[in-house]
């Protein structure tokens, strides 16, 4: 996934505070063919079939709003070891809470816990869910995938590991001009 921070994210999604009229509000979101393929783009994966959440809103005080929900997604990606495609499905919970950008950071002393997650901002009256939703994409494919059985067969032996030694060249460059 190198590169992704200067990538745009795919997907607009978001929920107009002032639309909401009752509390709990709830949503469901499904990418369509375009924002599909702006996804595998941006996540640098082999395939991506679909992804689709369900969000509940909350009004909280102060201008805040607690979000919860799950995502869930079709991935396909290249095996590190064998370069065959391995087929995942993420299913996934989430909970953040949006708060007004200038009550983020505003006082240092109500700092969040390092066991909980920073606020996201309201941006221009909206929730930005597609931003959200994108980062938690991201961050839940694994890294390092592989099918089941996929094993990296390697082996060395002793010379090829003292040769490995990064002076070796400079060892062989030394005695080859006859220098100590």
């Amino acid at each position: 996934m190198a590169g992704i921070s200067d990538k745009a994210l795919p997907l607009a999604w978001a929920i107009d505070i002032a639309s909401l009229r009752q509390y709990p509000a709830e949503f469901s979101f499904e990418a369509n063919a375009e924002e599909l393929k702006a996804l595998k783009t941006y996540l640098d994966v082999e395939d991506l079939s679909g992804f689709k959440s369900s969000v509940t809103v909350k009004r909280l005080t102060e201008g805040k709003f607690g979000v919860t929900g799950q995502f869930s997604a079709s991935v396909k990606q290249l095996s590190v070891v064998s370069l065959d495609q391995v087929s995942t499905t993420i299913d996934e919970e989430f909970s953040v809470e949006y708060w007004p950008s200038e009550l983020i950071g505003a006082d240092p002393t109500v700092a969040s816990p390092f066991d909980q997650e920073s606020p996201e901002p309201i941006v221009d009256g909206q929730l930005p869910i597609g931003t959200l939703l994108c980062e938690l994409l991201a961050i839940s494919i694994d890294p390092y995938p592989r099918n089941e059985g996929d094993v990296l067969e390697w082996s060395f032996s002793p010379e090829e590991d003292r040769d490995a030694n990064p002076f070796a060249e400079l060892n062989r460059l030394q005695q080859r001009s006859g220098k100590d």
